[in-house]
């Protein structure tokens, strides 16, 4: 009976850590579509604004959004 409660209470903590993890994932992937949606609304360019709002760390995004940063200046 013991050992049942461990685990029960271990997956139980699991089970919550996922929620949390999905609840916060969600919540940011509405804030910035929020921020997006605002900022196209009101005549920014679709993809400056989507560079700004995204982390990019590499690869073709970040190449886009090097070339879109170099063609404002």
């Amino acid at each position: 009976m013991n050992e049942e409660k461990f685990w029960l209470c271990v997956w139980g903590m699991v089970l919550a850590f996922l929620v949390v993890l999905v609840l916060c994932i969600t919540f940011n992937a509405h804030w910035k579509r929020d921020k997006w949606e605002k900022a196209v609304s009101n005549g920014a360019d679709p993809m400056v604004v989507s560079c700004a709002l995204n982390d990019i760390a590499g690869g073709a995004d970040a190449a886009i959004c090097a070339i879109l940063a170099q063609g404002r200046k």
